[in-house]
């Protein structure tokens, strides 16, 4: 399984921050509607420590949760640690808009600011938008540009399609009980991919992060050999405490019901 470091790379470059989306068991696996309901504020900002599974501290992550009408624009910003004395900071920032109740996604932006090992900084930019085509189906669109160059495709999605980058939201509406088992598809729009996931929900456990001790949800998304899990508390409204996708680990610092 391919899990996305998509929340991306810190590219240190901002690597993959989040691997939200992974190659599932099978691509023609049955797939169902994982949304329940959303127990947060419409205004919300979440905090959080990136760290490498080894302890190291390599980037701060702010998640913001902002009510549009009857959309939710969901965004996403990582900066990373240590920048340069003098330096602009490596991030990575993207925003996603989907339907406040089904959650499907309307569209998205996203720009990473790299670090070369000069120094120098270049910026990748893609948008992508969410349509019906003339046949009735679902359609991604997206662009690339980076350095002047573009790149632009679309591709058509399987059902029960949710944006890989609404991820950390979508996980927070699943109707929570012991033995959750069923696969949906997570859409990648930066490569225009589309994978099945498997995901389940085994047990509760305690899980301490530095914003203190909670009774969390373990999610495990699998496929082939890969698992990579994560934490969401059990009280509503059912943050997302921890994520491992293997490569980083990040924890929430504090949570906030509304943005300032």
């Amino acid at each position: 399984m391919t899990f996305r470091r998509a929340t991306s790379a810190l590219a240190l470059g901002l690597v993959a921050l989040l691997a939200a989306g992974c190659q599932g068991a099978t691509p023609s696996a049955p797939t169902g509607d994982i949304v329940g309901s959303a127990a947060w504020a419409a205004e919300e900002r979440l905090v959080y420590y990136l760290r490498t599974v080894e302890g190291d501290l390599v980037g701060h992550g702010t998640l913001e949760t902002h009510l549009d009408g009857d959309r939710l624009v969901l965004v996403q910003q990582y900066t990373e640690a240590g920048t340069p004395a003098g330096g602009t900071p490596a991030t990575d920032t993207t925003i996603v808009t989907v339907d406040a109740t089904t959650f499907a996604a309307v569209s998205g932006e996203r720009v990473i600011v790299r670090r070369a090992s000069d120094d120098s900084m270049s910026e990748e930019r893609y948008d992508w938008t969410y349509e019906v085509d003339a046949e009735g189906d679902l359609r991604l669109a997206s662009i690339r540009t980076q350095g002047g160059d573009t790149d632009e495709g679309s591709v058509r999605l399987r059902d029960y399609a949710f944006d890989n980058e609404s991820s950390l939201w979508l996980w927070r509406t699943l109707a929570f009980e012991e033995g959750f088992n069923r696969n949906y598809v997570s859409v990648n729009p930066m490569d225009r991919s589309q994978q099945t996931v498997n995901l389940q929900v085994p047990q509760r456990e305690t899980v301490t992060v530095p914003a203190g001790e909670f009774e969390a949800w373990r999610l495990i998304f699998r496929s082939g050999r890969a698992v990579r899990t994560a934490w969401i508390s059990v009280d509503a409204p059912h943050v997302v405490l921890r994520w491992d996708n293997g490569d980083l680990v990040f924890e929430l610092v504090r949570a906030t019901s509304s943005v300032e």
